[in-house]
């Protein structure tokens, strides 16, 4: 099978990358420009050297149908996006990188009838924790996107029914939470992940949204969630929340001391404004996936490996 993969050298994209070689599949990373910069973290020489690169804009309709043409794709896991801070500072940029972008992926899959397409939503969709009276968010409740980021998955949610009810493509949008291990390098949510990389680098870390409960979503569930999704049978559901472990941003932190004790974290007060707490029970249904990764855990295999890296970079 050859798959597509839409921004494949940014942080989920590499794992997704390297569980799809594991798994026997043929990868093409469409992507802006061919960075090893992530992968080289994750990947090993032999896996980069099997990665297919086709350089690429997921606004450009054209480029993508060329694209899925020459390199015979069958499926295509979309992961290309901006992030929170990218999408506020410039909000008709982010309507045509964001949703544009992701409507020109399901146009893609309606012309060359491909059985399936996975894409990264958010639960940046839904709104704060009053929005829902303080309970547990399920999959199907209503929007209240703070964030432009948000209001944009919000679209493509919607098209993708659309593209669903009108056309028969089948997608599966998957919406994430707070995603972390070595990698992630942007976003709001990306503190977790440097928190973890300053203690195992000895450096200081102002961690943000101490007063919060967010969920933690280590990137290895977050891959494997998406590779499940390439191929199951056709879902009731359109677009699934995918599930963590939901715990405080303090107990992360004390996690973290208690595997550093000199890590120098400072606890900043405050909270994110997103809803954290969330059902994940269609997915499990559906798609039949179940996180592997307890906060603890994750923690410990992303310090492990940044200790890895920091061990390599020494002259």
């Amino acid at each position: 099978m050859n798959v597509l993969v839409t921004g494949g050298f940014g942080c989920i994209g590499t794992y997704v990358a390297r569980d799809l070689l594991n798994a026997g599949e043929s990868v093409v990373i469409y992507d802006m420009v061919e960075d090893h910069s992530i992968p080289k973290m994750v990947l090993s020489d032999d896996q980069i050297a099997a990665l297919t690169f086709q350089p690429g804009d997921i606004t450009d309709l054209p480029g993508i149908l060329r694209a899925i043409k020459h390199h015979k794709i069958d499926k295509i896991v979309h992961l290309a996006s901006w992030q929170v801070p990218a999408c506020q500072a410039n909000p008709p940029m982010a309507l045509k990188i964001v949703s544009e972008g992701t409507i020109n992926i399901f146009e893609a899959q309606r012309i060359f009838e491909l059985p399936r397409v996975v894409w990264a939503s958010s639960v940046a969709v839904f709104g704060s924790p009053e929005d829902y009276e303080g309970k547990q968010v399920q999959n199907d409740d209503p929007h209240f996107p703070k964030f432009i980021y948000g209001a944009n998955k919000s679209l493509c949610e919607r098209y993708a029914l659309h593209y669903f009810d009108q056309y028969g493509c089948d997608t599966i949008g998957l919406r994430f939470t707070a995603v972390y291990g070595v990698g992630r390098t942007r976003g709001m949510s990306s503190f977790t992940t440097k928190m973890i990389e300053a203690a195992a680098y000895g450096e200081s870390y102002t961690v943000p949204f101490g007063d919060d409960i967010v969920d933690w979503q280590y990137v290895e569930d977050v891959s494997a969630s998406i590779v499940k999704s390439l191929g199951v049978p056709t879902t009731k559901t359109r677009s699934f929340t995918v599930k963590g472990d939901f715990r405080s941003v303090k107990a992360g932190v004390e996690y973290v001391k208690k595997l550093v004790p000199d890590a120098d974290l400072t606890v900043q007060d405050g909270v994110f404004g997103i809803q954290w707490d969330y059902d994940a029970t269609p997915l499990t249904e559906q798609v039949r996936f179940t996180p592997e990764y307890s906060m603890e855990r994750g923690i410990e295999r992303t310090l492990e490996r940044f200790r890895e890296i920091k061990q390599l970079l020494r002259p």
